[in-house]
């Protein structure tokens, strides 16, 4: 059986994840200036600053290369605990991978390359993939196009774009998704999906209720993508004309606390100068249970702060429920359209049809 000294168990630990999983061939894609994640589970997300991961979609987390090759690489395997340790001791002494704290991505202040932009500023295949697949309206979208919050770049991504709340003219950063589906490339989701490299950490893709005219919104909504985000105020849409006022859609790229603490900060402050308050926040973060541990922890420390569920029964994110709303609504219009083509004679027979079946429910 192997037997490993302090000295090794302390080197594993502290190897790099990024190096190991390369090493084991574990695919990776980096995301963002700090962050890495797995093509195969793209809920893994690596942090190399901190040589850390986390599985959202499991729940796991750990630092280190001996961490991650027990509880992500082995976490399905037939083996018991100390054999995973074993094994996965194993795999990362013989694997190379040097120790995290030297591996480190060197952070520069972001700039906009204003180049990637499409040169006609089209946004044609962003339109047509945010409003055939994700089910967001024609309306919301141009009027993104219209706030510059949203654009297209030459290979047909959508670009979000991070402007400061306080200089709407400087962009902080971008989140970037694709919109054609390589499963090969990019794994169950499909398409890209990434941050822009140098990104300003504490900041995430955000826009205004329309109509705001200058003055800073009195009310915030955090969600963990950009999508989501519009999704909520698309949805809005339906019970509130033109959607919700008077509020910031945030983006958090994830469950980020220190992008929900910036912009907390930073809104009311601006409302500071403006001689108002901040009124109403709250959490529209995925009905799953990262989502709703993200939740327990905010809320124990702001018990003020609400958390705008996305519907059990509709799907776990805003998205999902956006989309499911608009099938039902072209469910609806179907069903109108038959009963407009249905001959008169048809449309007595199934009335008479429906009361038999009333009758025999009695």
């Amino acid at each position: 059986m192997l037997a490993f000294t302090k000295e090794q168990i302390k080197a594993a630990n502290s190897a790099s994840i990024v190096e190991y999983a390369r090493s084991a061939g574990i695919a990776l894609r980096q995301t963002g200036s700090d962050e890495f994640k797995g093509v195969e589970h793209d809920s893994l997300v690596i942090t190399p600053s901190k040589n850390s991961f986390y599985w959202n979609s499991r729940q796991v987390h750990g630092k280190g290369a001996l961490s991650f090759s027990t509880l992500y690489e082995l976490s399905d395997s037939n083996l018991n605990e100390k054999e995973k340790f074993l094994k996965a001791m194993d795999k990362v002494l013989t694997s190379g991978a040097g120790d995290g704290k030297v591996y480190q991505i060197k952070k520069e202040p972001f700039k906009f390359d204003k180049n990637q932009l499409d040169s006609e500023n089209k946004i044609n295949r962003v339109w047509g993939y945010l409003h055939n697949q994700r089910g967001i309206s024609s309306q919301t979208i141009d009027q993104l196009h219209k706030d510059k919050v949203l654009a297209q770049d030459k290979f047909g991504n959508a670009l979000f774009l991070w402007l400061d709340p306080k200089d709407r003219q400087k962009v902080k950063g971008i989140s970037k998704q694709g919109t054609r589906i390589n499963y090969q490339k990019y794994g169950r989701r499909g398409t890209l999906k990434m941050i822009e490299k140098d990104s300003t950490k504490g900041y995430g893709f955000s826009f205004d209720s329309p109509g705001m005219s200058g003055k800073t919104p009195e009310n915030i909504r955090f969600f963990e993508s950009p999508i989501d985000a519009i999704s909520f105020f698309d949805l809005s849409k339906v019970k509130v004309k033109g959607g919700m006022k008077n509020t910031r859609f945030v983006s958090m790229d994830g469950l980020k606390k220190e992008v929900f603490n910036s912009y907390i900060t930073k809104t009311a402050e601006q409302l500071q100068k403006e001689g108002r308050t901040l009124k109403t926040v709250a959490l529209g973060v995925d009905n799953d249970e990262a989502g709703k541990n993200f939740v327990k922890e905010i809320q124990a420390k702001f018990s003020n702060v609400k958390y705008c569920k996305p519907s059990d029964k509709l799907g776990k994110d805003w998205n999902d429920t956006l989309k499911a709303y608009r099938k039902m609504q072209e469910g609806k219009a179907q069903s109108k359209e038959t009963t407009k083509i249905l001959p008169q004679q048809e449309l007595e027979k199934r009335a008479a049809y429906l009361r038999r079946g009333q009758e025999l429910e009695r």
